[in-house]
């Protein structure tokens, strides 16, 4: 009799609480190891209550790679990522206490940051190439950051493990070689006035 109300009352909760797949159906405890199939499998057999959702690497079929979604999303902070894959930021924040999943993060990051620096090479490649009619200081000051392998060199502001420099930084970097490039050509054409 007893173990007929248990499950009656279990039944009506089931019915009444909305199912996650990011959640325990009794618990209510949310998911995370195993939601990733990389980690499912180091789990015993009996602990496999669910199947994963997701894979920390590689393409595996049925399963959302989730590096390379974060990669393609561009955003370090996780948040677009938590929106679209998982039950919301605060789940991703959970994931990020996991010590395998910070472990797997920081490849994530390493290939975004690859993937952003490409993508800014590409930018001033444009501006060096004269790209929407820029000044010849702006295109020349382009090259010279191209030339000298200047995305290579460790900007004396930033500190170790700070991570990637901001849009603004990189921007106001640029600006001041522009203005420094401006600087020189008019000391070249000051120079010309004094010998012609």
């Amino acid at each position: 009799m007893l173990d007929k109300l248990i499950l009656l009352c279990y039944n009506v909760y089931m019915a009444k609480s909305p199912s996650s797949p990011f959640r325990h159906p009794v618990t209510n405890v949310r998911y995370t190891r195993l939601l990733f199939w990389d980690q499912h499998q180091l789990l015993p057999i009996d602990s496999r209550t669910r199947e994963p959702m997701f894979t920390l690497h590689h393409d595996k079929e049925g399963l959302i790679n989730l590096r390379r979604s974060y990669v393609a999303l561009g955003d370090p902070t996780g948040y677009k990522l938590s929106q679209l894959h998982l039950e919301d930021y605060s789940h991703w924040q959970l994931l990020m206490k996991c010590p395998w999943f910070k472990e797997a993060k920081e490849i994530w990051d390493s290939e975004l940051d690859a993937k952003l620096a490409s993508e800014g090479l590409d930018i001033i490649r444009q501006h060096a190439d004269g790209f929407e009619g820029l000044s010849p200081a702006v295109q020349v000051t382009a090259a010279k950051y191209l030339a000298d392998k200047a995305y290579k060199k460790v900007s004396p502001a930033a500190k170790p493990g700070r991570g990637r420099p901001s849009k603004e930084e990189v921007e106001g970097t640029l600006k001041q070689d522009v203005l420094a490039a401006k600087e020189l050509e008019d000391d070249l054409a000051r120079i010309r006035l004094v010998k012609g």
